[in-house]
């Protein structure tokens, strides 16, 4: 979650992006969604000051929804073994890996949206095999180009990847669960002026005012270099989830080179390449549809915010 100073897990000293806990906002203010729970994954913070935000994130919204959480840092970029040769992989398990696998055992339609790194579902399909497979679909924000990832004329990273190359490489490779990826592409083109960040913090709403004093530092940090217009890029995995009508998206394969987690290079990357003759399991979401899908997507952001 965002919302904290320290980014990357902490290895960088600029503030956390702001759009996970907007996605939040989102998520919950659907009336007809029923949300099993939260479970917070180390990212864009690590992962004790993340829990803190999304705790009151949550009270902030008045959501009593589980909060549990989840990995403190990367799989290992290859599998480890003990002395023995035996796998070590169980260790990942944590609460939200625990917690992810009950509830999978209970219903065969649960959706995972992931909004970072997907290193608590790569855990739980190495682990829980058999509740993996009960997953309705992973849609995940996630996917990059093989020309490269840039905004405003600037290059970028696929974050989500980067801070975990072998756990997307564990759920496209090694499972058949449905997954949908929104990549960058699509994300990207959601931008709204980073100035709203300082119209929700002089709004009559106490909740508004709060994500928007707690997003000032970001938004004054991402214009000093990208400039005056951000994505809210975690709100789209959301509304693909609420809205599929609005997305082009269609069948992918990925090419993976795995590297060092958090550690941006050419040779680590998520190429998403559309190709129809795939089966369809994997799915990529390039685009919305049109502008209009993106304004009422922004403008529902906005709402939950205001709430």
């Amino acid at each position: 979650m965002g919302l904290t100073s320290g980014n990357a897990n902490g290895t960088l000293a600029t503030p956390s992006d702001y759009d996970d806990d907007w996605a939040l906002a989102l998520i919950t203010d659907q009336r007809d969604v029923d949300i099993a729970g939260v479970v917070v994954t180390m990212g864009n913070g690590p992962l004790g000051p993340e829990m803190s935000v999304a705790q009151q994130t949550l009270d902030r919204l008045d959501v009593d929804v589980p909060l549990i959480a989840g990995a403190a840092t990367w799989l290992p970029v290859v599998a480890t073994l003990d002395s023995s040769g035996a796998d070590l992989s169980a260790t990942c398990v944590n609460d939200g890996v625990e917690f992810m696998a009950n509830e999978l055992r209970e219903t065969e339609d649960l959706t995972i949206i992931a909004t970072g790194p997907l290193t608590d579902v790569a855990c739980l399909a190495l682990v829980f095999p058999d509740e993996a497979a009960n997953i309705a679909e992973i849609i995940a924000l996630i996917g990059s180009a093989p020309d490269g990832l840039t905004y405003a004329g600037k290059p970028v990273r696929d974050f989500n990847y980067s801070m975990d190359p072998r756990a997307l490489s564990v759920i496209v490779n090694e499972t058949t669960i449905p997954f949908i990826a929104v990549t960058f592409e699509a994300s990207s083109s959601t931008a709204v002026s980073t100035d709203v960040v300082g119209t929700l913090a002089a709004d009559a709403s106490p909740t508004a005012q709060y994500f928007g004093r707690a997003s000032q530092a970001y938004a004054a940090w991402w214009a000093s270099i990208f400039g005056p217009t951000k994505p809210v890029w975690d709100a789209s995995a959301v509304w693909r989830f609420l809205h599929p009508e609005d997305f082009d998206c269609e069948p992918a394969r990925f090419e993976l080179k795995l590297g060092a987690p958090n550690q941006p290079t050419e040779d680590t990357h998520d190429w998403v390449v559309p190709d129809p003759t795939w089966d369809g399991r994997v799915e990529a979401c390039m685009s919305y549809t049109d502008p209009s899908a993106i304004d009422r997507m922004n403008a529902a952001v906005l709402a939950a915010i205001r709430r």
